[in-house]
């Protein structure tokens, strides 16, 4: 059963943004919903979130293979 801050799929976690990376980010979304009517700032976050993810374990791989 979800309580507070966490379901069985996730969790809430707060963070504060300079006000021009929000800007930034905003801006992003508005050009995104040309394409995509449901970009939204959660979604860009959580995608970039996960870029950055991938690119630190191809890193990871790569220096391994050395």
């Amino acid at each position: 059963m979800a309580t507070g801050n966490t379901n069985n799929k996730s969790a809430k976690k707060h963070i504060r943004f300079p006000h021009e990376l929000i800007e930034e980010i905003d801006a992003s979304v508005e050009r995104e919903k040309a394409e995509n009517s449901g970009a939204n700032f959660s979604a860009w976050v959580l995608d970039a979130c996960g870029r950055k993810l991938k690119a630190e374990q191809r890193k990871k791989a790569k220096e391994a293979d050395k």
